[in-house]
C-alpha cells in the first residue's frame, strides 16, 4: 500500500468529518452534553464535553492555515468550552506547526497508531462465530459490553450509552455483536465514509476475552465493508496493545502513528 500525503489526507480528514456527524447524533440525543464542532482547514475542533470519549481536533495540518492561526483557534475553541486543548498530530504535518505547539505549551500526551487493509486477499470468514447486526434484542447486551459492565445509572454507564446510542444514529453505521450462547460476548461497528470502512466500538465481555471474537468480528467488517462498496477498510490501536496485534495478524498495515498533544 502506498501512503503518501494524500492518502493521508483522506483518512485524517475524513476522520474529521465523521467526529463531526458524532457531535452531531450526540447533541441530538443528549444536548445536555454541550457537544460541539467547527471546521477549521479542511479538519475540525470536536468537543463531546467534559470527562467524554472525544475532545480533540482531528486533520489539523494538512491545509494552508499558519500554524499560528492554527493554535490560536484551538486554545480559543477548548478554552471557551473549559476544555484542556487537545489535537491528534500525524507525521505528515510541518515541523512549523509543531514549533508553535511547544512555545504554546503543548505536550505529548499518547501515542496512537493508524491501520488500514486494502481489502484485497481477505482473511477466511469463521465458519463456527455466530456474528449477527444488532437488534432490539441485543442491543441491551451490547451496551452492557461496551460499558465493561459498568452498572446502570452510573455516570461511566450513562456516557458509554449515550456514545453507543449517538453512534447508531450515523448513516451508513453498521454494529455487530458476536453471540455465545445466545448472549452478546463481544461487538464492533463499521461505519461506511467515503470510500472507506472505519472499524470501531470493539469490546469483549470478560469472560470471553482471549477466543479470538474480536479477530472474527474485523475479518467479518472487512468482508462486510467489500459489500458495501469500499475500498480501504482502517482502525486506530494503542501501539504494542492486543487490539494492535489482532489488526496485524489480519493482514493491516500499520501507516503512521499519531500523537495527542495537550495543553494542560
Amino acid at each position: 500500500m502506498r501512503i503518501d500525503r494524500s492518502l493521508v489526507q483522506r483518512l485524517e480528514l475524513g476522520s474529521a468529518r465523521l467526529s463531526c456527524l458524532q457531535v452531531a447524533a450526540l447533541d441530538s440525543i443528549a444536548p445536555r452534553t454541550g457537544a460541539q464542532c467547527e471546521p477549521f482547514d479542511g479538519g475540525a475542533f470536536i468537543a463531546f464535553g467534559p470527562g467524554r470519549f472525544v475532545n480533540r481536533a482531528m486533520g489539523l495540518g494538512l491545509g494552508e492555515a499558519s500554524p499560528t492561526a492554527t493554535v490560536s483557534a484551538l486554545v480559543e475553541f477548548y478554552e471557551a468550552r473549559a476544555l484542556a486543548p487537545s489535537l491528534e498530530v500525524c507525521p505528515w504535518v510541518d515541523d512549523a506547526l509543531l514549533n508553535a505547539l511547544g512555545a504554546a505549551g503543548f505536550r505529548t500526551e499518547r501515542f496512537r497508531s493508524v491501520y488500514a487493509h486494502d481489502l484485497i486477499d481477505l482473511p477466511p470468514l469463521d465458519a463456527d462465530a455466530m456474528i449477527v447486526a444488532e437488534s432490539a434484542d441485543t442491543a441491551e447486551g451490547r451496551r452492557a459490553v461496551l460499558a465493561d459492565d459498568a452498572p446502570v445509572g452510573s455516570a461511566a454507564r450513562s456516557v458509554s450509552d449515550e456514545y453507543c446510542d449517538a453512534a447508531a444514529l450515523l448513516p451508513n453505521a453498521n454494529d455487530l455483536v458476536a453471540l455465545v450462547a445466545g448472549q452478546v460476548a463481544a461487538c464492533g461497528s463499521l461505519i461506511a465514509t467515503d470510500g472507506m470502512a472505519v472499524l470501531g466500538g470493539g469490546a469483549t465481555a470478560p469472560a470471553h476475552r482471549r477466543r479470538g471474537l474480536q479477530s472474527a468480528l474485523l475479518v467479518h467488517r472487512l468482508h462486510l465493508a467489500v459489500s458495501l462498496d469500499c475500498d480501504l477498510a482502517v482502525a486506530t490501536a494503542l501501539p504494542a496493545g492486543q487490539s494492535a496485534r489482532n489488526l496485524e495478524r489480519l493482514g493491516f498495515v500499520q501507516l503512521y502513528t499519531q500523537a495527542v498533544m495537550t495543553r494542560p
